[in-house]
């Protein structure tokens, strides 16, 4: 299917008003629409634009958090252990742990923010009470792996109702968005609209359990990062 044809396929959808999902939970919304357009997996080759496009579905309004991508590699400025010791708090499991999502403009109880740096187009964690840098992230480098995952976007928002227990979905914007930027990026951080999620803990011999530092941000911004965001219907 090409994406003329795609475009006709969600006018269709559109014009049939609101659908009962057709699978409880929070995958409801893009499981039902999947079945709408007759595939079975989230991306299609579609020809005219050329590779694989992924398809992502949201609810209007979310205000839900997805993780983008996670990365760590050469980006702290100090050793994962003694962040936990110095930020750390004791968890759920008496360990050792360091798990906030930090967003700029905006202090964790520990200190810890976000510094966007635009004239040398890096990402900063720091921390503000002692002046300290504590990780850097490359934009252009976030920018590559966003690209590696999501450089071609249909994004798809939908209205919601709930009747009798069951969700119903009107599905009835879509966008198609590609050229991801690294001023899209700076521009979504000062925004608050992606926070930087550090997931990590002491295990009992001392060492470092890191989840990956993952990049989060609201579903519904994910538009701010394309430089070109064509509405399809």
């Amino acid at each position: 299917m090409n994406l003329r044809e795609l475009t006709k396929k969600f006018e269709e959808i559109k014009n049939n008003g609101f659908v009962p999902s057709m699978r409880s939970g929070t995958t409801g919304i893009g499981f039902t629409l999947e079945m709408l357009l007759g595939i079975k997996e989230n991306n299609l080759p579609i020809p005219d634009i050329g590779g694989r496009t992924e398809i992502k579905t949201i609810r209007k309004n979310s205000s839900s958090l997805v993780t983008l991508f996670t990365f760590n590699k050469g980006v702290w400025n100090i050793k994962q252990k003694d962040l936990i010791l110095k930020y750390g708090y004791l968890d759920e499991k008496n360990r050792m742990a360091l798990k906030n999502t930090v967003f700029y403009g905006k202090d964790t109880a520990q200190g810890l923010s976000i510094n966007v740096d635009e004239n040398k187009n890096i990402i900063q964690l720091c921390d503000t009470k002692n002046d300290t840098i504590l990780a850097t992230w490359d934009v252009y480098v976030i920018v590559g792996k966003f690209m590696t995952k999501l450089s071609r976007l249909i994004l798809v928002l939908a209205d919601r109702q709930v009747l009798e227990n069951r969700e119903y979905f009107h599905y009835n914007e879509v966008y198609f968005l590609t050229n991801p930027s690294p001023r899209g990026f700076i521009n979504a951080f000062k925004n608050q609209s992606v926070g930087v999620d550090i997931r990590m803990h002491l295990k009992e011999n001392g060492t470092v359990r890191n989840r990956g530092t993952a990049f989060r941000v609201k579903e519904s911004n994910l538009t701010e990062f394309y430089e070109q965001r064509i509405r399809l219907i």
